[in-house]
């Protein structure tokens, strides 16, 4: 027991600590447990940093006894995790019960065989059991494999961008192989945190004959020792082997900096004359969506996501089972971050997740498009129209005539009332194979446009969770399309909405002036105005003639 402790190089720290620091290389003699709050259990693997610092330390706040594994970087030598003594006093007085606890060991020690000795395989699978959540994170590895190699009396390292990325891909096989490894119970609900890039699957259907391995082998020879590891292909794949309770959650280009970095401030560059607070602060509304409804430019780059929201909905997934959200077995959804100042309410994440499952459900979760009319004269005409004069228009222009790998759009044709169908083909073998299609469906009240499968006898019949080629430029002239069958009479326009006029109430008048009491009446009243006499003879005279009747009598005696 005390070997696999001391090859995982566990520090555990415990909440009413000023700093907690995680070294990567260190040999533990005494383990001290942390009391368990009446919450849930969650466990965090992910590395220094990040989605997976805010995860851990906001599933904290909220009450549950989290464990925050941290990968670091191979053979670093100085602290990975410095968290702050005002997070940790946050944490503890808010009254709800919540601790955190720290482990971690080094990417290379996570890659050896489990019967090594310097292994810290057995540690994580003892360390994170009987847990009620899993979250595993990606984000961060990168900052965490530069800040090592730059950190002074660390060993060294060179800052070619080769190298960074061998080291990159050595974290994040060492989460994988550890995220595996924790993920054993069926039981346990388990959330993979992952770039709506990564781990994307395939068009062709998986477990089909000619599937072929993501990444080759099923195995990484360490290299540091001679050790062999089994490494998954993907985080998923790895997370999904107990079989159940596994969901996805995506995101686009992250932004927000965690309570632990020195740059971690309400305003961006520090404080000027004219400030610029930071977007983690401005944009804390959210959308979720299926990831089948992503189109091509929403996943390359269009989509932004903030840390703060992406690890409070991976926080409320994992321990869905203690609240109202329904996250079904497989689920995968994509957050965006939209402009607001005000966090989602409770009643707000239920909306946006019971939302999604509708979606999924009613079987609309690879909608792409959608656009409202306020009447369809003719659906068969806009259908013909749409299939013979706008796509074909549309797939000849350069950016979809240019596609010369993989599938593209080649043909539309009308396949039933309303109903529209282009149809994306890839060259297999010298064999045309259908890969997938966009179909598109007018009613009276508007037209919307879905992805959907491809030729099932090739292994296609699955609607591909990865956008096809040129897919993103077919909606974006969708809506396009929709204004020019309104231009050309083919639909009329929707009509608006009529505004709600407010009801203005008059306030009730208030006076604000106070009597001074009494006041004594003259025994002689004021001789009353006449019409004879003016203003003047009432009141006071001028003392002296104004300037401009001196000039006109000086004219008059001229």
């Amino acid at each position: 027991m005390n070997k696999f402790l001391n090859a995982a190089l566990v520090l555990l720290i415990s909440v009413q600590s000023t700093q907690a620091f995680l070294p990567a290389r260190q040999n533990v003699q005494s383990v001290s447990s942390l009391q368990m709050s009446t919450g849930q259990n969650l466990v965090v693997i992910s590395p220094p940093g990040g989605v997976g610092e805010v995860a851990a330390v906001q599933a904290a706040k909220s009450g549950s006894a989290v464990k925050w594994f941290v990968v670091s970087p191979p053979e670093q030598t100085a602290s990975a995790v410095t968290i702050s003594s005002q997070t940790l006093e946050s944490i503890n007085s808010d009254g709800k019960g919540g601790s955190l606890e720290l482990a971690g060991a080094a990417a290379d020690t996570l890659l050896l065989a489990e019967d090594d000795p310097a292994s810290a395989l057995k540690a994580v699978s003892t360390w994170c059991s009987n847990a009620n959540g899993i979250i595993c994170a990606v984000d961060g590895i990168a900052e965490a494999v530069v800040k090592a190699a730059r950190v002074p009396g660390a060993n060294p390292k060179s800052l070619e961008q080769g190298e960074l990325n061998k080291v990159n891909t050595v974290v994040e096989n060492a989460i994988k192989v550890a995220a595996k490894k924790a993920c054993s119970s069926p039981s346990t609900m388990k959330i993979a945190v992952i770039p709506a890039t990564m781990d994307a699957l395939k068009v062709k259907d998986v477990g089909s004959e000619d599937e072929e391995e993501e990444e080759g082998p099923g195995f990484l020879s360490s290299l540091f020792s001679g050790g062999k590891v089994e490494v998954p292909s993907s985080l998923s794949k790895a997370m999904k082997s107990s079989g159940r309770n596994f969901a996805t959650l995506r995101y686009g280009e992250l932004f927000g900096i965690p309570e632990s970095s020195p740059d971690a401030s309400p305003l961006v560059g520090g404080p000027r004359r004219y400030p610029i607070i930071r977007d983690e602060y401005t944009m804390k509304s959210v959308r979720i969506d299926p990831t089948l409804s992503l189109s091509g430019s929403a996943i390359d780059g269009d989509t932004r996501s903030s840390r703060f929201s992406v690890g409070e909905a991976a926080v409320r997934m994992a321990l869905s089972s203690s609240s109202k959200l329904n996250v079904d077995d497989n689920l995968d959804i994509c957050l965006t971050s939209l402009r607001g100042l005000d966090t989602p309410s409770e009643e707000e994440w239920i909306g946006e997740f019971s939302r999604v499952q509708d979606m999924l459900s009613s079987g609309m979760g690879a909608q792409l498009f959608s656009a409202s009319f306020g009447s369809v004269p003719s659906i068969d005409r806009l259908s013909d129209w749409v299939a013979t004069k706008w796509a074909p228009a549309v797939m000849k222009t350069y950016d979809i005539a240019g596609i010369r790998v993989g599938g593209r759009p080649v043909y539309a044709s009308v396949t039933g009332e309303g109903k529209v169908e282009i149809v994306w083909q890839e060259l297999i073998d010298f064999k045309s194979v259908n890969v997938g299609k966009m179909i598109i469906e007018i009613n009276d009240n508007g037209i919307t446009a879905v992805r959907g499968p491809g030729d099932a006898k090739s292994g296609y019949g699955t609607i591909s969770p990865k956008p096809l080629q040129g897919e993103d430029i077919l909606v974006r002239r969708l809506a396009d399309a929709a204004t020019q069958a309104m231009e050309k009479g083919l639909a009329t326009r929707p009509a608006p909405k009529a505004r709600v006029k407010k009801e203005v109430t008059e306030a009730a008048v208030v006076s604000t002036v106070v009597s001074a009491g009494p006041v004594d009446v003259p025994a002689t009243p004021a001789p009353a105005a006449s019409s004879e006499t003016g203003p003047r003879s009432s009141g006071a005279r001028r003392s002296s003639e104004r300037a401009r009747g001196k000039r006109r009598k000086r004219s008059k005696k001229d």
